[in-house]
């Protein structure tokens, strides 16, 4: 389907088995969803623009043949280049390790004991617990401690995107405008600080350093400052970009996956129990030390975390066929027209999508709804998995599972790359998706690890829907607040 958005003419895609056949395509291009976020969510400079419209030469180590941008101004090769390679490298590992120890000791040093403190949003309070050590196990310490505001105002312009998608004008809201552009002055002075004292002797033993933060910022003031057209404004939007994608769909994310285990007793006695597995206590430490890949690759974790993006992330994936028209299924699509997904729609598919048996009480999931288990494979049970079944009784596509009853369940993603796209589909997936998924899964295990939290008279405040006003957006928040009680885990 195609829709005529003033003078662009934009392509929807849909269907799992051509969503797939999309993503395999080789001329795919990701300028405009670049563009697209730079520009309207992150107000980079028309100079600086500039740059990103005109690099057609790829992401592979050899520009396309039809590109004429020199070696330092290939912006996309440059940037997926670090950060791909910082995220399934060593990187991901320090940056974890990070991420753990701050988030321990920012739950250490909330101000509760052993009474139940009531608290009036969940959302809120997940939000406010994690920004900090996500910021800082990525880019260190400097950015909030010269700038203590920086996690409230984050927030803010998180919640004030809807404005900027809806291209609402400055006179109308002046407060989002001035947020944004104090948080990319935040950013720019950060980075001027860093500058002026970062020394190669500050680098630490897992590559970070006391000013830049993680080895991926490093990277990238190398060679953003590089590109002819890139200046210190320009370079600050990358930044608050990367810090926003990385951090505005995770950590909502987190809430959601909570709110899902404390209406389901069974489910959190389940998830605790894969916890249990993965940490340990060293001596008299009160904290847990936490083995990162054991825990994110729990079955029932990763199919909560699965679960929790398929039913409450919404975005719109972009692309364009950069180096010639596109030829999907029976129809043309005309070099650089836009190509939208919209992933919301490939998450409620019905003809793709398992939803259980309507037979048995109990056993039917439908899809606007969370069922923790839809990606978990049982031995012996053909009917479970993500994928519904044929008329004829068999899966669409099945991985391979034992039929030994006896067997733990297993986590699968097989057969869905044209319906589970939270982070984009082909090889310009979002390449922080490792980390967001340790994030997501770490977090979620740490705060019920060390925190008794207990939804607050659940049947007044009801089952909390998405706010679809954000539709396209990332992770949706919820509608209205979530009240709750908590304290320290005795």
């Amino acid at each position: 389907m195609a829709l005529k958005l003033g003078r662009n003419r934009v392509n929807f895609v849909s269907g799992a088995e051509t969503v797939a056949k999309l993503w395999r395509s080789k001329n795919l291009d990701a300028t405009a969803e670049t563009s697209f976020s730079l520009k309207v969510f992150f107000a980079t400079p028309d100079y600086s623009m500039r740059v990103y419209l005109g690099d057609k030469s790829g992401v592979s180590p050899q520009p396309h043949p039809e590109s004429n941008v020199v070696e330092k101004n290939r912006y996309y090769y440059q940037n997926r280049k670090a950060v791909v390679g910082f995220f399934n490298g060593a990187g991901l590992k320090s940056m974890g390790n990070r991420f753990v120890d701050l988030l321990i000791k920012e739950i250490t040093m909330l101000h509760l004991g052993p009474q139940w403190t009531e608290q009036e949003d969940l959302c809120a309070f997940v939000q406010k617990l994690f920004i900090g050590p996500a910021v800082e196990a990525m880019c260190g310490p400097i950015l909030l401690a010269q700038n203590p505001d920086f996690g409230n105002n984050f927030w803010q312009i998180d919640h004030d995107m809807y404005y900027f998608f809806k291209a609402y004008p400055k006179w109308f809201a002046p407060g989002a405008y001035r947020n944004r552009r104090k948080l990319l002055n935040d950013v720019k002075s950060w980075h001027t600080i860093a500058r002026q004292r970062f020394e190669e002797s500050s680098i630490e033993r897992d590559g970070h350093d006391p000013f830049y933060g993680s080895p991926l910022m490093r990277t990238r003031q190398q060679y953003l400052s590089n590109v002819d057209g890139l200046d210190a404004d320009a370079i600050a939007s990358q930044d608050l970009g990367l810090i926003w994608a990385e951090n505005a769909n995770s950590i909502p994310a987190i809430f959601w996956m909570i709110y899902e285990a404390l209406q389901r007793p069974q489910l959190l006695s389940k998830a605790l129990e894969e916890i249990g597995m993965s940490k340990s206590w060293i001596g008299l430490h009160p904290s847990p030390t936490i083995d990162i890949e054991a825990l994110c690759s729990m079955p029932v974790l990763q199919s909560m975390y699965a679960e929790t993006l398929r039913l409450y992330t919404s975005l719109f994936v972009l692309r364009s066929a950069a180096h010639g028209d596109l030829n999907i299924n029976s129809f043309t699509i005309p070099r650089d027209e836009l190509i939208a997904v919209d992933s919301r729609i490939c998450a409620m598919d019905s003809d793709t999508w398992n939803t259980g048996s309507k037979e048995k009480a109990g056993a039917y999931h439908p899809l606007d709804q969370f069922w923790a288990e839809r990606f978990l494979v049982h031995p012996g049970d053909p009917h479970s998995g993500p994928l519904r079944c044929s008329p004829s009784g068999k899966k669409i596509s099945c991985p391979e599972s034992s039929n030994d009853p006896s067997k733990s369940p297993q986590f699968t993603m097989d057969g869905l790359a044209g319906s589970w796209i939270p982070f984009g589909g082909g090889n310009k997936q979002c390449p922080g998706r490792n980390f967001a998924k340790q994030e997501i899964i770490v977090g979620f295990s740490l705060v019920l690890s060390m925190l008794d939290i207990e939804l607050s008279a659940p049947d007044k405040c009801g089952i909390r829907k998405p706010n679809l006003s954000y539709y396209g957006l990332g992770t949706l928040p919820p509608k209205g607040k979530v009240p709750f009680r908590v304290r320290k885990r005795l």
